[in-house]
């Protein structure tokens, strides 16, 4: 009698066991969200020396332009392979993207988001102040990082900012409309200047 007790126990016991079993195979779990490195903050902080090499933040400093990655050493030189398992390189955000994001943040800190009279210009949109930005604000323009970035130091694969760039900078006729998304911008767009014109004056309007 008692051994055929401990045998029933012994079939209840795997069959639960089976039974734990199937339910917890047929549970899927969510795979953890894909997080976007971003701009490291020093190389954002435009406005500060972080390494005291005199160049400030993304404008000025070259180990921004080298590698602007919050994964990296911001103003200070990055040593380090920036694909790897853990960051393969679709998870940065595009480098014309990060730039985009710069550029309005400038705008929102330095002209109150407004392009009117901002920093002595008057653009209509924020595409052709973009555009000004690199070659006037920038101490390098944004064409040259990027050729460098993706073309000398192979840092990253090309994920599109060149292309982006020449087709909205390096046109016959002054861009407009915002500027244009590669793939992730976490910034909003500036609104439109109506007074404001194509070379950054108030008389000459896009068409």
């Amino acid at each position: 009698m008692q051994d055929n007790r401990a045998s029933t126990q012994i079939v209840t016991g795997f069959i639960i066991f089976i039974i734990i079993g199937m339910a917890l195979n047929g549970v899927s779990t969510e795979p953890a969200p894909v997080q976007t490195v971003l701009i490291e903050d020093d190389c954002a902080d435009y406005t500060q020396d972080g390494d005291g090499d005199g160049l400030r933040g993304f404008i000025e400093d070259t180990e921004c332009w080298d590698y602007p990655y919050s994964d990296g050493n911001g103003e200070f030189t990055t040593n380090l392979p920036p694909q790897s398992p853990v960051n393969p390189s679709s998870n940065y955000q595009p480098y014309f993207d990060l730039t985009a994001d710069l550029v309005r943040l400038f705008i929102n800190n330095e002209c109150a988001g407004n392009l009117a009279g901002c920093i002595g210009t008057n653009f209509q949109y924020e595409s052709q102040f973009y555009c000004y930005f690199s070659d006037n604000v920038m101490n390098n323009d944004f064409y040259s990082i990027f050729r460098k970035f993706f073309d000398v130091a192979q840092v990253l694969p090309d994920d599109g900012s060149k292309n982006a760039f020449l087709n909205l900078c390096q046109q016959l006729s002054a861009p407009s409309g915002d500027i244009p998304t590669v793939s992730i911008q976490t910034t909003d767009s500036i609104p439109e200047n109506p007074d404001g014109g194509g070379k950054g004056d108030s008389d000459r309007p896009v068409k």
